[in-house]
């Protein structure tokens, strides 16, 4: 394992151990004052994604799933997005060339980032969740998006490299969304 993917690996694991959330913190509300001095107003920043929630089916009977079952696939797709982003998506994104050593270790590191949900899929089944559920729909999408990563890194196909790296985000979003609204 390279350096950079220690460092990243090791960031991803104390963000999950401190609970850190891809998404940027919510903006605090700013008081104003306005001329009279017993009056303010409150304003909030507009939220920074366009993500609209699902209507996520609940489970047959109102079942619940156990939240492990969830974040033993979240982690490795985190991992993922971040990983690709790092090795990259900030490249594209910086108008450089990817360089050689990153579509190796893409190669070599991405297969690992499929196992941990590839392994939850049985179990969530197994769990209740049928497997024509959105849980198991949005777990497919991200195992696709995983090989269409590994396609990008085969042919080291730059142009594809924002498609993917929205793939995987949204793929982990949308399992995140929809396990949290199954789980117990």
């Amino acid at each position: 394992m390279t350096h950079r993917a220690t460092k990243i690996i090791a960031v991803l694991s104390a963000c999950v151990l401190a609970g850190c959330t891809s998404e940027p913190p919510a903006a605090q509300p700013t008081t104003t004052p306005s001329p009279a001095p017993t009056t303010t107003t409150t304003t909030t920043a507009p939220p920074t994604t366009s993500r609209v929630p699902r209507q996520i089916e609940p489970l047959p009977g109102g079942k619940k799933i156990a939240a492990t079952l969830c974040r033993q696939a979240q982690f490795p797709m985190h991992s993922a997005v971040v990983g690709w982003h790092g090795v990259a998506t900030s490249y594209v994104q910086d108008n450089q060339r990817v360089p050689d050593r990153s579509w190796e270790e893409t190669l070599r590191v991405a297969p690992d980032f499929k196992d941990g949900p590839m392994r939850q899929r049985p179990l969530l089944i197994q769990a209740g969740v049928p497997e024509n559920h959105v849980v198991i729909k949005d777990l497919d999408a991200f195992l696709a998006a995983v090989d269409q990563e590994l396609e990008v890194a085969r042919t080291k196909n730059e142009a594809k490299v924002l498609e993917v790296d929205r793939k995987l985000r949204d793929a982990r979003d949308n399992f995140a969304e929809s396990c949290g609204a199954i789980q117990s």
